[in-house]
């Protein structure tokens, strides 16, 4: 018995079997089971090839990433030298029709005591010398890059001292660019950085005295903080010459406080040069009144500017001198806080 053409007919492509469970009334023909017993190996045979291209396919889909890669990559590159070469073009014929009125537009002019940086596609292409110079518009950048001692004014910081008092500094900062390339290139906005850096370098070294170090010892802080800007701006291309404290200001109450602490130190210091000046001077008296106590001129002397100083100080214009003068006794009642008749 012959079996029809389309039960023995098998798909050509490996698509999905779905198993189908028949109802359990129906009953399998004998001749569809040895339709797919003889069938059973060539189906295991087609199964095993497109399980083997399958694995094939994957394991060569690495290779085929990398190589899809790489022409993606030579592709890219061929795109931009072909950007390239088309805005050099452009900039070339800008150049060529703006010769008549003067070549405005692609000549860059680099001031004395500056310096110019061309970047041809955003790339560090040459430098420029004070002049005027010409470069492609289109496809290069002119930057022009200072080289002369530039000043920062430093806002006011409010700064912890060592003694645990609050004061608020402010400073300046002198420097000059010495790469313009490394102050480009190397960071952003290098007036910004270096602000921040003295803020925080003052702040540091501040806070590392005492009030009265600041203001005595101030010119030792301005070269230590210099010294450490110098070293940290170094690899910017930025050289810092110097670093000043402008002000130191402290708050009104402890202004007050430090002014009578002041005025005390003042005061005991004045009474103590008082006690000595008055110790050296009873010394010296004593001494001079036992010399003078065994020579009867001295004590004549003594007693006519006793009577000068008497004269001049009194309230009375007129002074009676006796005519017998007796200094010895004289000296003596005067001592002893009693006048004779």
């Amino acid at each position: 018995m012959e079996l029809p053409a389309s039960s023995l007919a098998v798909p050509s492509t490996p698509a999905r079997v779905q198993h189908v469970v028949a109802p359990r009334s129906v009953r399998r023909s004998p001749c569809l089971s040895s339709a797919a017993e003889h069938w059973r190996p060539e189906l295991a045979m087609m199964t095993a090839l497109f399980v083997g291209i399958a694995e094939k396919r994957r394991f060569r889909l690495p290779a085929v990433a990398l190589s899809a890669k790489k022409e993606g990559k030579e592709t890219k590159k061929a795109k931009d030298a072909f950007s390239n070469k088309i805005r050099t073009f452009f900039g070339r014929v800008y150049a060529l029709f703006s010769l008549p009125f003067g070549g405005a537009g692609n000549f860059a002019q680099v001031d004395q005591g500056s310096v110019g940086v061309v970047l041809r596609f955003g790339k560090f292409d040459r430098m420029l010398d004070p002049g005027r110079h010409q470069f492609n518009v289109a496809v290069e950048k002119v930057m022009i890059v200072p080289l002369k001692i530039a000043c920062i004014d430093v806002q006011p910081q409010m700064v912890m001292t060592k003694d645990n008092l609050t004061v608020t500094i402010d400073a300046v900062c002198f420097y000059r660019v010495l790469d313009a390339t490394k102050v480009l290139f190397e960071v952003q906005n290098y007036q910004q950085a270096l602000s921040n850096l003295v803020q925080v370098t003052m702040r540091t070294v501040v806070g590392e005295n005492d009030l009265s170090e600041i203001f005595a010892q101030r010119p030792r802080l301005n070269a230590r903080i210099t010294e450490l800007i110098d070293a940290a701006t170094g690899p910017w291309g930025i050289e810092v010459s110097q670093v000043e404290l402008k002000e130191v200001q402290i708050q009104q109450s402890m202004q007050r406080a430090l002014a009578a602490v002041a005025e005390a130190q003042q005061e005991a210091e004045a009474k103590l040069i008082q006690a000595r000046a008055q110790r050296e001077s009873a010394s010296i008296l004593a001494e001079a009144s036992k010399a003078m106590g065994n020579d009867a001129a001295a004590l004549q002397l003594q007693w006519f500017e006793t009577l000068r100083i008497i004269a001049t100080q009194g309230k009375n214009a007129t002074v009676i001198v006796p005519d017998r003068i007796d200094p010895e006794s004289a000296l003596r009642v005067t001592g002893n806080g009693s006048s004779g008749s």
